[in-house]
Order: structure tokens, then sequence, then C-alpha cells
């Protein structure tokens, strides 16, 4: 019965289930049909082989009914099956003639032969099976219509299953005995439909009922839905402004850090005034707080007194490094030519838009002019295999780059400042001043390292009457010559030169022995006597007097070094001039 009753809940057009659901309590009804039809088929047999009933083609009718009735009903379910998917009726009337056709098709078999009651039996169960179904299937549910319908195709039925075969076992007013069950048997199948119809309004109050309910609970959950979606949204909004603020967070994190880090790189530059260490340290803090594959500053010659361009590069591993040491000149080259004091982006992920670093898995790489009264005088590179890795910006980097100009400026002019306290102003070399200050801490560094020391002083032979001959402007001129070519061979030779006083002048060469010496001054001598000064209209040749001491090979004392070098120079000016005298070795002493 659970089949019957699944059935009814899914035929009544008022209920509202799934197409799947009612596909599978069709099926289910249709295997009760087969099981019915099945039971009856057999009773028909049992019928035949107990021998109830003897008449075969009685037998073979009902047999054939029975399999003509499951072929049209599978027809007939299957159709049901097909009008669920395209959402059809089911036609109601289909199944009130159905109804009519298979009652007259069971009764006909009262007219064949008499019918055993066993068989009569099931065959009025099949025939109120059928009103079932009627039930079930009809469209409207007049009960009055309904149940006419029902008491005539009943009575015909009765007419044929018991008056036409029993009314020749029976004669008289007994065959008035048949009415009675035949009345039972119309009222029970009524009864049967009427409480059918009942159930059937009674679920179609609760389904009304329960769609009501539903209807409410639907309008709930749409305002529901609607009170989501706006929390949803709300919770968007509040994540993606949790998103920026946390992203503010650490943008002010990264600027407080790289401010902290332009502060102590500031620091240092005000405590240090070596260009070259303020480079490093420069270059050293951005390739930490950035984290970047590579940080290089190229800085052009005479920048800072400097002859040759200076380069400081810092790099994660060597291949990166000479990357930028050969490309970093170029680069510097190239800014200048375009004359851009803006950072020039040299590849943006991947993509490179100068031919420079590539080859190097280089993603971002951007140039950053430095540069001083609208001169550019250098350039800060700044690489990385990182993607975005400028997505913030360029202002930590141009401000460090600033930052170092200002240092810069600060560090020439004080290194000027000491340079012009150091350095003789005619001449551009040392002077006495400087002389006797780096020469004590020269003594103490040669006694330590056991190194060789050899002082040389020379004098201008007969420089008053140059500047009684020619004024003084032209002896300035000569003192100049004379100068010039001494720090030449200081520089040369890793030694230093020293304007000592007057026409007087001193070449320090340290770890020189004095044969080495010997053949640096000769060479010296003959260039200073061989150079033509030229003063307005004047020619001026001159020569010079050397004297030449060494420790340990001529003096024992590093104290008297110099002394001894003075003695020597006086030799050569009181025995002939334009010599060099080795001290100790007067009588050996040549021009």
């Amino acid at each position: 019965m659970d089949n019957v009753w699944g059935f009814v809940f899914v035929c009544y057009r008022g209920f509202d289930m799934s197409t799947e659901f009612k596909k599978n309590q069709i099926k289910r009804f249709i295997s009760l049909n087969r099981a019915i039809y099945i039971f009856m088929i057999l009773t028909v047999f049992l019928s035949r082989i107990t021998e109830l009933m003897d008449n075969s083609i009685l037998m073979l009718y009902y047999v054939a009914l029975i399999l003509l009735v499951l072929s049209l009903d599978r027809f007939v379910f299957f159709r049901r099956v097909k009008l669920l998917d395209q959402e059809a009726e089911f036609p109601g009337t289909l199944f009130r003639v159905r109804t009519c056709i298979y009652i007259i098709l069971f009764s006909v078999g009262g007219v064949i032969d008499i019918i055993p009651p066993a068989l009569v039996v099931c065959i009025y169960m099949c025939i109120m099976y059928i009103l079932i179904q009627d039930a079930i299937f009809c469209e409207v549910f007049d009960i009055v219509n309904n149940c006419l319908v029902i008491s005539i195709m009943l009575f015909i039925s009765g007419i044929m299953l018991f008056f036409i075969q029993y009314r020749k076992l029976v004669n008289g007013i007994w065959i008035n005995g048949y009415a009675p069950p035949l009345v039972v048997v119309i009222i029970v199948c009524n009864l049967l439909y009427l409480i059918f119809d009942w159930i059937i309004r009674y679920m179609e109050e609760r389904n009304k009922k329960l769609l009501f309910e539903n209807e409410e609970i639907a309008e709930e959950n749409k305002k529901l839905t609607l009170f989501r979606e706006k929390v949803e949204k709300v919770n968007s909004e509040i994540n993606y402004q949790k998103i920026e603020l946390t992203k503010a967070n650490d943008d002010l994190a990264e600027s407080n850090l790289e401010t902290r880090t332009l502060i102590n790189v500031m620091k240092f530059f005000s405590t240090s005034f070596d260009i070259e260490k303020n480079a490093q340290v420069m270059v050293e803090n951005v390739m930490e707080l950035k984290d970047a594959r590579i940080v290089g500053i190229y800085i052009s010659e005479n920048v800072y007194m400097n002859e040759n361009p200076y380069i400081e590069i810092k790099a994660e591993n060597d291949t990166s490094f000479k990357l930028l040491e050969n490309d970093i000149t170029d680069i510097y080259k190239m800014v200048v030519e375009l004359g851009s004091f803006e950072p020039v982006v040299l590849c943006e992920n991947h993509e490179f838009k100068y031919k420079f670093l590539t080859g190097g898995n280089i993603c971002n790489a951007v140039a950053f002019p430095a540069f001083e009264d609208k001169d550019i005088y250098g350039v800060m590179v700044v690489a990385s295999g990182k993607y975005d890795f400028f997505i913030n910006g360029y202002s930590f980097y141009e401000s460090a780059v600033m930052d170092f100009t200002s240092a810069l400026i600060s560090d020439r002019l004080y290194l000027k400042t000491e340079e012009m306290a150091k350095k003789d102003g005619l001449t551009k070399v040392y002077n006495r001043v400087y002389f006797n200050q780096f020469y004590h801490e020269l003594k103490k560094n040669v006694l330590e390292s056991g190194d060789a020391l050899t002082v040389v002083m020379l004098d201008i032979d007969h420089f008053k009457n140059v500047n009684d001959t020619y004024g003084h402007l032209a002896g300035d001129e000569v003192i100049k010559m004379v100068g010039a070519v001494d720090n030449k061979y200081a520089e040369l030779h890793q030694g230093t030169a020293v304007r000592f006083g007057g026409e007087e002048f001193l070449l320090i060469l340290r770890n020189t022995g004095l044969s080495e010496a010997y053949d640096i001054l000769k060479e010296m001598h003959d260039e200073i006597t061989s150079t033509v000064v030229e003063f307005e209209d004047m020619k001026i040749k001159i020569n010079i007097s050397m004297g030449v001491s060494s420790y340990k090979e001529t003096c024992d004392d590093i104290d008297a070094l110099v002394d001894r070098a003075d003695q020597a120079l006086y030799y050569s000016k009181t025995h002939g001039r334009g010599m060099i005298v080795i001290d100790g070795r007067e009588e050996e002493s040549s021009s």
C-alpha cells in the first residue's frame, strides 16, 4: 500500500514535488501493477489446474486480457513519465474511459462460462484496484457523478459476472438472491471511492496550508537572503578596508623604516668626510633594506678631487656584480645624454627599455641620476629579480641620492679646506706644516715595518738671480714647474712631494732603496734641467741640486734623515751645484 499512497501524493496535481521523485513513484506503481496482474494470471492458472474452472477458452481469455492490460498500462504510465518532463497535465478522461473498458473486459468472462467463486473475488479485487486508479487520476472530484458512474459500471459487471452465468443454476424467485451481494459490492466500492476522495481532499487542504506556509517561509527566506547579501556586502567592504588598512600599515612601517635608514645614513655622512666610504654605506643600506639583487653607484671623475671615476657595487652573486660592473659606465653616459633628472627605467617586469643588464634574470631595474646644479655627476642603479619591485615608487631611492649629493658637497668643501691647509697654495704639493704632522707617523710606521725610507731634498740653483732677472712672477712659474715635476715622480713611485720652504722641496720615497731612488732622481733631475719655463716672452732654464739620505743604508737614525739629506744638499751647493749628492758618499757625487 505504500506504493499506492506514494502514487497518490505524486499524481495529485496539487502537490509540488520534484520531477525525479514523481518518476520514481510512478515506476514503483508500475511494479505494483505487474505484481497484481501476475497474481491474477496465477489465480487463473490455479483455477484451471485445480479444475475449479474447466473451460480452457475462459482461461486463455483472462490470460490474454491481463497481458493486454499490462501492455496498455505500460504505455499509459510511461507516457505519464514523459509528460512530467514536459510539465504537462495527465489526461484524466483517458483514465475514465480506461476504467470503464477494463471493468467491462474483466466482466465479459461471465458471459463466456461460469467463473469459479475464488476467481470472481480476484476479479472484483482487480476491479476495485482499477477504481482506485480512477480516483487517483480523475481530473475533477465530483462525488455524485463519480459514484453514479462507479455504480453503473459495477452493476453492469455484476449482471455479467452473476446474473448471466448463474441464472442457469437458479430458477424462480431465488434468482433475486444475487441482488444483495451485487448491492454490497457496489456499496463497498463506493465507500472505498469516498474514502479515497476524503483522503485526497484532506491532502489538498493540508497541501494548501503547507503551500501558504511555504510562501511565508519563502518570503522570509527571501528577506533573509537579501539581509545575508547586505551582510556579505558589508563584510566584503570591511574585509577590503582591513586589507587596505593592513596595506597602509605595511606601507607606513616600510616608510618609517626607510626614514630611519635615511636618518642613520645621514648621521654617518655627517661624521664622515670620506666620500667613497659614504658611497659604500649608502649602497649597503639600500641593498639590505630593499633586498635588491644589485645596487651600484657611479661617480664621474673630478667630482671630489678624484682623477678617475669611482664605482661601488653590491650584488647577491658574482654574476650580478659583473653584469652591472660592465654596464654601469654606459648607463651613466646614457643618462647624461638623456639629460633627465628623473629616474630612468631600464627594465620593468622583464620588459627591457634599454639594452643594459640583460642576461642576468633581472625583472626590474632603474637608474637614479645624481646631479648638482643641474649637472649630472653620477648615477645609482638598483635592480631586482622580483616582480613589481618598485610598486611603491622611487622616493626612497631619490632621497638617498639627494642625501648623498648633499653630503658630497659638504665633504668636498671640507676636503678642499683641508687640502688648502695641507698643501702649498702656489705649487699644490704638501706644505711644511702638513709634513711635520704626517712625517712623525711615517717614521713610526717605518720603524715598525722595517721598510726602507729615502728622503731627497732639492733646491733651485741661483733662484735669487731668476727673481732679479725675470721678476718674482717668473720665479713663481719656475717654482710651480719644479713642484709639478716633484709631485709627478712622487705619484709615480707612491711617494710624497713637499715644498719645504722657498725654493726647497722634499721627495719622500717609502720602501725604496738608495739604488732605486738614485735612478729616479737622475731621471727627475734631467727632466727639470731640460724643461724650459715660458713666461710672457721669456724662456727660462734652471738647474737644481739634490741631497739624498736613506734609512738604513746611509743613516741608522731615522730622526736624523732629513738633516742628513739637507747636509748632502749643502755639499752640492758648496761644491759646484747641479749635483745629486748621497749622504756619506759626497766624494762620489755627480751632476
